[in-house]
């Protein structure tokens, strides 16, 4: 089982998580979300961000159930599926959405500042994608599983990014706020270690 794993399957779960960036890439290529493909693509990026953070963090509720207990050996791949998603949302609105206008950008983020919420999500993500590897996890021995309890702290981001951002529609916040609370909360004994640790640093 382990070497279909090693060499079989870890590809084919990799092609699947990249669905749904070849389908927003194609869609870019042909069109589809011409004149404004920034506008389009933003939350659809955002979304899928979204659904892999909600899944990284549903994972260790499901693993425990013992016909469930193969999820848990997608974790790293869903984990850097979440922070590759994300990271496409901000190259989206840096790249499709403001046109790299300085000019642009800084005005959204005097008038705009839910998205220091999302970048603090960004940065989180990042530091447990540099992090995710064997070698990392023998580098940091016991401090490797407190620093991956930042990701309930990226989850909070999300959720302040969606709320902080509402206008009118609030269908997407209600939505992964549905799912992300519920999994927080389930959770929220491994919050209280995580302010703790932020305490004695």
């Amino acid at each position: 089982m382990s070497t279909f794993w090693d060499r079989k399957e870890k590809p084919l779960v990799v092609l699947v998580f990249m669905v749904p960036f070849f389908w927003m890439f194609t869609s870019l290529f042909i069109g589809r979300y011409f004149p404004d493909p920034g506008k389009l693509l933003m939350p659809l990026s955002g979304a899928w961000a979204g659904v892999f953070i909600v899944s990284v963090l549903a994972l260790t509720p499901l693993s425990k159930i013992k016909i469930l207990r193969f999820l848990s050996r997608y974790r790293r791949f869903i984990g850097l599926s979440a922070f590759f998603y994300t990271l496409l949302h901000l190259v989206v609105y840096l790249v499709l959405f403001s046109g790299l206008s300085w000019s642009w950008i800084s005005s959204d983020l005097i008038d705009k500042p839910y998205i220091y919420a999302g970048v603090l999500a960004l940065s989180i993500l990042l530091v447990l994608a540099i992090t995710s590897t064997k070698k990392m996890m023998r580098r940091l021995g016991r401090n490797w599983k407190k620093l991956h309890r930042f990701m309930y702290l990226a989850a909070l981001a999300v959720v302040a990014h969606l709320w902080w951002q509402v206008k009118s529609d609030i269908t997407t916040a209600v939505w992964f706020s549905v799912f992300l609370i519920p999994l927080l909360m389930m959770r929220w004994e491994q919050v209280l270690v995580l302010k703790n640790y932020l305490k004695k640093s």
